[in-house]
């Protein structure tokens, strides 16, 4: 399931939960508990999303409901108040009973809401281990800066529908008597959040983000399988791609000619379904596939052949759908085959870091001169087909890496940092590819060995010789929202090896 769907479900648990507060009281000191706990549960699920989103605490020290409100009233700064504000209002006054297990009512719902957002902070953590770098192509791009703006828009409207809740609290717990004053302090809490401006934060952030794409087709990837399991829906075919893209991004070394060769025809054939006549959208692909037919490599082994198998069953899917008899019914068939766009760009990616190493450990052949030979009691020579390991001079290479560019580069202007993070940054939809000439000199110069293939930190001395350069970090998200006034900023640079 993805981050779209646990949101919805999320959504879904909170307003169950404030309308089932509305107009009642609690039933009993159980019910309480449980509702108490679920709620405190939600706020630092919501505050632990914002941290992974991006790369650490927007505010070091730890603040109670006084400092909270001194950083709520300020202007600016969304995403420090949202932080501080979730933070404060996740703070137990007193330690209450354990919470019971409790089947029905508003606790029930609030429970499943933190729930989900504990999923969803789980499926995020899966891309971006904690205090190391992104091990997958997804989390290189949230670092990068793809996709955080419109999660934190959905987090925030989440928080909405939180205060929302805390609004209507108060009345519930009053129910008189003793529980009154046992719990007097939840209901300051809530009462407290209802009132502060932690809702203007949040309502503000979505504002902010109305236009940014999101995290919602988020998910996490399984290995790939032996054998390969069926694909029959556009859900199993974004499955099946992202167990192989996955395996591959997280072992490069391992990319060997069938991968390069597949993926790019799985390439095509998803631009052919979606592009209809517009032969622009599929040109870079086009131009990859001829490339990567063109050359031989070592046969895959072991999880990197199961992978090449899960990349096959959703080329096999895909052409299916190409067919005149499925063309008629591709939208029921796939329903919005587009999202396999989005999907192939990081496909994209990763093929073309696969590609460096795959050069750079002598995987891949290409084609030499052939040698004329004469049989025994023949009077014809005959050319005998001879290989050499492929170098990041050889035409073939240069054109699958700039094919490959041209994919996914969309005015990147060289720096694959930049390129990573537009991979989540854009929309699922039909775009135009960069022009020709922008993507040659984005990618590939005749005379000297291109900087894509040698890698985003590299760049050429003059004497034949790479060395290290400077990559600037890019900023998780725009603003300065995760510099705290007068500190330093978050980690979170990224560099695609």
């Amino acid at each position: 399931m993805t981050v779209g769907f646990w949101h919805e479900e999320a959504q879904r648990a909170l307003r169950a939960a404030t309308s089932a507060v509305t107009g009642r009281r609690a039933a009993d000191a159980a019910e309480i508990n449980a509702l108490v706990h679920a709620r405190a549960d939600l706020y630092h699920q919501m505050a632990r999303i914002t941290e992974l989103l991006v790369g650490g605490r927007p505010v070091a020290e730890e603040a109670n409901r006084a400092t909270a409100t001194l950083i709520l009233g300020r202007h600016g700064q969304n995403l420090t108040r949202l932080y501080v504000g979730l933070r404060a209002a996740a703070v137990l006054d007193e330690h209450l009973a354990p919470a019971p297990a409790v089947t029905a009512g508003p606790a029930r719902s609030l429970r499943r809401a933190a729930d989900a957002l504990g999923v969803i902070g789980d499926i995020i953590a899966g891309h971006l281990p904690f205090k190391r770098r992104p091990g997958t192509p997804e989390g290189r791009a949230i670092r990068a800066g793809g996709g955080v703006q419109g999660a934190l828009a959905d987090l925030a409207r989440l928080t909405v529908e939180a205060v929302r809740l805390d609004g209507r609290l108060p009345a519930w717990l009053n129910r008189g008597g003793p529980l009154a004053h046992t719990y007097r302090s939840a209901a300051e809490a809530a009462r407290w959040t209802s009132n502060s401006r932690l809702g203007l934060a949040a309502a503000q952030l979505v504002a902010a983000a109305k236009f940014e794409p999101g995290l919602r087709e988020l998910d996490t990837a399984r290995s790939p399988l032996r054998p390969a399991p069926a694909v029959d829906t556009v859900d199993t075919a974004i499955a099946a791609i992202r167990a192989a893209r996955t395996w591959l991004w997280l072992h490069p070394d391992q990319v060997t000619g069938v991968h390069l060769q597949i993926g790019t025809q799985l390439g095509l054939a998803v631009h052919v379904l979606t592009a209809g006549k517009n032969p622009d959208m599929i040109g870079g692909w086009r131009q990859a596939a001829i490339a990567a037919a063109d050359l031989q490599a070592t046969p895959a082994n072991g999880p990197a052949q199961d992978a090449a198998a899960e990349i096959s069953e959703a080329l096999r899917w895909t052409r299916s759908l190409l067919n005149l008899p499925a063309q008629e019914h591709v939208h029921q068939q796939a329903r919005n085959p587009e999202r396999l766009v989005s999907e192939m760009r990081l496909m994209a990616a990763t093929l073309h870091r696969g590609l460096r190493a795959a050069v750079r450990h002598c995987n891949l052949f290409v084609r030499a001169d052939a040698i004329l030979h004469r049989p025994a009691g023949s009077l014809v020579y005959r050319a005998a087909p001879r290989w050499r390991p492929a170098t990041t001079n050889d035409d073939l290479v240069r054109d699958l890496s700039r094919a490959l560019w041209q994919t996914i580069g969309q005015n990147a202007q060289g720096d694959t940092t930049a390129m990573i993070a537009r991979v989540l940054a854009t929309p699922p939809r039909l775009q135009a590819v960069s022009r020709p000439a922008d993507v040659a000199r984005q990618s590939l110069n005749p005379g000297r060995a291109p900087d894509d293939l040698a890698g985003p930190d590299l760049r050429h001395a003059g004497n034949g010789h790479l060395t290290r350069r400077a990559v600037q970090p890019s900023t998780p998200v725009g603003g300065s929202e995760a510099v705290e006034e007068g500190g330093g900023p978050l980690s979170g640079d990224i560099s695609i090896d």
